[in-house]
């Protein structure tokens, strides 16, 4: 079996030639496909749509994708089954339904010589929309403390943001608006090669010398810092 490298479509004859243009809809991918497999493709979008109604559809990976976000969950058509891609957390609460099929690190293969099971992706789906949901409930909350400002090598000035940065947002560097004694402002908690004093990564958000002067702040002193997630 050889698989194009650019469009990921699989074929039993070694570079088989094919439409390897770049897609820009799902309706363009569907339409692509044999008229049986548009058929199921149609029935796999409806399914994912039931249950992410928000969800905004686009080609990713050259695959189809429902975003909200971040990925949801991804669908492709290859020569003997259909791929569902909802990530690699998403197959072990679905474990038990599962058993059979061919699945991969965050993926499942539903052949084309079974009934596909559209309400076993639908629920996958909806898995995945209520992961995204509770994850963006967790960033709308506040985070407010006390800091002192601190200086760096080349003059600037930041104050350290106290938090598991990566358990709080899942990454590392956080879009964020931030007061500094009620003034506002919007920047990024990043790392930026400061270190706590056991040598763990520490991270910061800048605070800017024209935001000092408003509130009358210098380095050494005492700021009380609110953040949120800059969405």
């Amino acid at each position: 079996m050889w698989r194009c490298s650019e469009c990921g479509k699989e074929f039993k004859k070694m570079n088989q030639d094919h439409y390897c243009g770049k897609l820009n809809t799902i309706d363009e991918y569907i339409a692509g496909q044999p008229a049986a497999v548009q058929l199921i493709l149609h029935k796999v979008r409806e399914a994912i749509r039931a249950t992410a109604p928000d969800a905004v559809e686009k080609i990713s990976w050259q695959m189809p994708t429902f975003w909200q976000g971040e990925n949801i969950i991804h669908f492709a058509a290859f020569q003997k089954h259909i791929g569902i891609y909802p990530g690699d957390l998403s197959l072990a609460p679905f474990e038990e339904r599962l058993t059979g099929y061919h699945r991969t690190k965050g993926a499942v293969q539903f052949p084309f010589d079974k009934p596909i099971d559209f309400e076993l992706i639908a629920d996958m789906a909806r898995w995945r929309v209520a992961c995204v949901q509770e994850k963006n409930k967790m960033n709308d909350k506040t985070y407010e403390y006390d800091a002192i400002i601190e200086s760096t090598d080349k003059c600037g000035a930041y104050v350290v943001f106290p938090y598991d940065v990566r358990g709080e947002f899942g990454k590392g560097r956080v879009k964020v608006h931030a007061t500094f004694d009620g003034e506002p402002y919007d920047g990024s908690v990043v790392n930026m090669g400061v270190k706590n004093p056991d040598g763990s990564v520490c991270y910061i958000i800048g605070i800017r010398k024209d935001i000092r002067a408003k509130i009358g702040k210098q380095i050494g002193d005492p700021v009380t810092v609110k953040i949120t997630e800059r969405k």
